[in-house]
């Protein structure tokens, strides 16, 4: 099967999304099917064509004029056509996608991945209509996550679980440090829970007399403020910046304080616990609503947290049984497994086909979806939500 992905953004940029997507291109490569990747290139640096891992990638105009990105889209209309499934990551990018090519592509063999949502609480009534109208752009949707459904209001074919690499099985043991260190592995920003984590440190070792250190990796609009509070208030929390596979450094600490759901299960495959702090009802299902769930910690406030790890500390055989818990999750996890659910899904869809829809009706929300851009005037991309 020939599979062209159509992403926002690539290799070289590292994300979560394009982690996701490299992992998931790398498994269908070894299953013997055949990847192109079509994006943006979001650098000026980056060349039109390029290759990695196997994978072929062709690289949109996407700082240029939006009139430059549909003639290299029309121009390169073969990458979609001699395609056996279009895969898309993201409803922006299907409306983009839609956009772009209209009715040039057979919609029977588009799909949509759903990568988790915009971290907005409540989520805005515009999302969910966008939510909606995709399912009447894809033959098949996948979830990845099952809070999306409740939050968006609509279901996907599947929800697959995320793979794990490296399997956990592979990677060799470390001895678990004493439990007065953590690691943050995250984004440092307002929804990531951040602050909660700080505040546990000042609980644990202002209030609670313990000795506890922290070592942040991650950047984001919070950094300078994280840092002159750690020092104004004496905490032993080191910020390191954004760091090359940060998810290496995640056995220094006994503790796993992580923000995204690739590191708490990456976490869990090198045996530490995982306490995973939500700052609203949306990120509490984001943790506690999924299959890894039931093998982390989650709080809702910084002094819950702080509560959890004296727990913990004080109790190493419960923090030990949990760890081995979720250590036998995380050695289920395989991106080969992941794409075996993808190829299932594009097998069934491409055998159904989509709903009924006129010509004059698809056409229709192609004329839509731009008259909303030039309204919004929010950029080539629609956004990034979803």
């Amino acid at each position: 099967m020939r599979i062209a992905f159509f992403v926002h953004r690539y290799w070289p940029v590292v994300g979560g999304v394009e982690i996701y997507m490299q992992r998931l291109a790398r498994a269908l490569i070894s299953m013997g099917h055949t990847v192109d990747v079509v994006t943006s290139a979001s650098r000026e640096d980056l060349p039109e064509r390029d290759s990695h891992e196997g994978v072929s990638i062709y690289r949109f105009p996407a700082l240029r004029s939006a009139l430059r990105c549909r003639l290299w889209i029309v121009r390169n209309i073969g990458l979609f056509r001699r395609a056996d499934v279009v895969h898309v990551s993201n409803t922006h990018m299907l409306e983009y996608f839609w956009r772009m090519v209209g009715p040039l592509v057979d919609r029977r063999k588009v799909f949509l991945t759903r990568h988790g949502m915009s971290y907005i609480h409540p989520v805005p009534e515009w999302e969910k209509r966008r939510a909606v109208r995709s399912l009447r752009l894809a033959s098949g949707v996948v979830h990845d996550g099952a809070f999306i459904e409740k939050w968006l209001g609509v279901k996907p074919d599947i929800c697959p679980d995320q793979g794990l690499w490296p399997a956990a099985d592979t990677l060799t043991p470390v001895p678990e440090p004493g439990p007065d260190r953590a690691v943050y592995v995250g984004r440092l920003e307002p929804d990531s829970g951040i602050r909660m984590y700080l505040e546990a440190v000042r609980i644990l070792t202002k209030a609670r007399g313990r000795v506890f250190r922290l070592d942040a990796y991650g950047d984001g609009s919070l950094a300078v403020e994280l840092a002159e509070r750690a020092e104004r208030e004496g905490l032993a929390v080191t910020f390191h910046g954004r760091v090359a596979n940060a998810q290496n450094r995640i056995t220094d600490g006994c503790f796993a304080f992580i923000d995204g759901r690739m590191a708490m299960q990456e976490a869990m495959a090198r045996r530490r616990l995982v306490l995973a702090a939500f700052t609203d009802p949306l990120k509490e299902d984001y943790v506690g609503t999924e299959p890894f769930s039931s093998y982390l910690v989650a709080a809702g406030t910084g002094a819950d947290l702080a509560e959890r790890v004296i727990h913990f500390m004080d109790h190493p055989e419960q923090r030990r049984a949990l760890v081995d818990r979720a250590f036998a999750h995380a050695r289920t996890l395989t991106w080969e497994r992941t794409a075996e659910s993808y190829v299932g899904l594009w097998e069934c869809g491409l055998a159904r086909g989509t709903r009924p829809c006129r010509a004059r009706a698809f056409l229709g929300e192609v004329v839509r979806l731009n008259r909303e851009v030039g309204r919004a005037k929010e950029g080539w991309a629609l956004g990034e939500a979803t």
